[in-house]
């Protein structure tokens, strides 16, 4: 999901022991026709008017393990130090060395160029001499600090919790291509510039989890984990075609436009199977998400997503718009606009094709994603609630589908 940065106040108090633990959870998840809500389909929730007839494809059961390792060490070594009243750089070379804090590190550079592993490094040292932080406001020392208890209790509940792993795989039934055996590393991280990430450069599968995001909430940690495993698979799943990868999601060699096809079908497929308005809780981390959810829904915010996206790929092929300015569109904020096209896309084509056709899309060139939602628009037009404009259908036409 993307970075949020309403940065807060920073106060402190208390001080927090050292703990560092991997804890490590291994079961099977068998994928098929299991999903279950109360409505009976994920689309029937949400759909504010009634679906023409489909022709849903009946997804055959289809067996995919996937095992998560979960991993603490980032959010309890850095909680540790920060409680500390002296540090050295031998304390922040640890840290550093633990690759949860590493990514969170690097991933706050990615959003936010100043704030570089010195930087991070100068952070700690006021923090932890001053109990003030004010030159790196991105990295959230002094929230992740100030929230330490929530934070040690999210991690005690994600520990207790026999059944976790598959309460956070259960709702990618039906929408994984066959990959085997999937193993993903969960990192769980405090502080940085996201609520969730997979770094561009991860070779492992694994996704990281900020948990001073979360206010305590579980429910919405186990949702947001969803959102993040999905992009471990649409990542493992292209990877599993010889050459896609280079040819199609090279970010420094695609053009801008595609990439932009390719964000929209990675965050609009995960915001649909990690589905906030299914899940369970309250908690306010949830609310968030389904406020996000509730925004998008009404028809002329919908139309005015499909128009925003129409603007935003006529500025990428023309060079009116940089991948920049198209990146502070889709990533600052919940509720991005952008991953809400992707998000609609998703729900009319689960509707009249089934989960499995998104599942193989995964393992295309996103152009495919686009190509399939106007040919269903063309051949039912009650089945969607928005249109791209004729330029954008024209360009998409023009790209591989493989």
């Amino acid at each position: 999901m993307r970075p949020r940065y309403n940065l807060v106040s920073e106060r402190l108090s208390g001080l927090l022991a050292a703990r560092t633990e991997v804890f490590r959870v291994k079961t099977r998840a068998v994928f098929g026709l299991v999903l279950v809500s109360l409505c009976g389909s994920v689309t029937g929730c949400m759909s504010p008017q009634p679906l023409a007839q489909t022709t849903a494809e009946v997804p055959a059961p289809q067996a995919v393990s996937l095992a998560l390792n979960m991993d603490y060490e980032g959010a309890d070594a850095l909680l540790a130090t920060l409680a500390q009243h002296t540090v050295t750089d031998a304390d922040i070379d640890r840290l550093l060395s633990i690759r949860g804090v590493e990514a969170m590190v690097d991933n706050t550079t990615k959003y936010v160029p100043s704030h570089t592993r010195e930087l991070f490094r100068a952070a700690v040292k006021e923090f932890v001499t001053t109990r003030r932080s004010t030159i790196a406001p991105a990295f959230r020392l002094g929230e992740s600090y100030e929230r330490r208890g929530e934070i040690l209790a999210l991690i005690r509940e994600l520990r207790s919790n026999p059944d976790l792993e598959a309460e956070i795989t259960r709702p990618l039934a039906g929408f994984v291509p066959p990959l085997g055996n999937l193993t993903a590393t969960v990192y769980s991280v405090v502080g940085g510039a996201s609520d969730g990430f997979v770094p561009d450069n991860e070779r492992q599968p694994a996704f990281y989890m900020a948990l001073n995001r979360a206010e305590g909430d579980v429910d919405g940690v186990k949702l947001n984990m969803t959102h993040e495993l999905y992009h471990v698979v649409q990542r493992t799943a292209r990877e599993r075609v010889p050459g896609l990868n280079e040819r199609v999601f090279n970010p420094s060699s695609a053009p801008a436009a595609v990439r932009l096809l390719t964000v929209i079908l990675e965050e609009g497929t995960a915001t649909y199977v990690a589905e906030a308005m299914l899940a369970r809780g309250s908690g306010p981390y949830i609310r968030m998400w389904r406020e996000a959810y509730g925004k998008n829904a009404p028809a002329e915010r919908i139309t005015a997503n499909f128009a925003e996206f129409d603007r935003v790929i006529a500025g990428l092929r023309s060079g009116a718009t940089t991948w920049d300015e198209a990146s502070k569109i889709m990533f600052t904020g919940t509720g991005s606009p952008l991953y809400f096209v992707g998000y609609e896309m998703s729900k009319a084509i689960d509707a009249y094709y089934g989960r499995q056709r998104i599942a193989s899309l995964l393992q295309r060139h996103p152009a495919a994603f686009f190509r399939t939602y106007v040919e269903l628009y063309r051949k039912c037009p009650a089945c969607v609630r928005a249109r791209f404009s004729a330029a954008a259908e024209a360009y998409i036409e023009t790209l591989p589908e493989s």
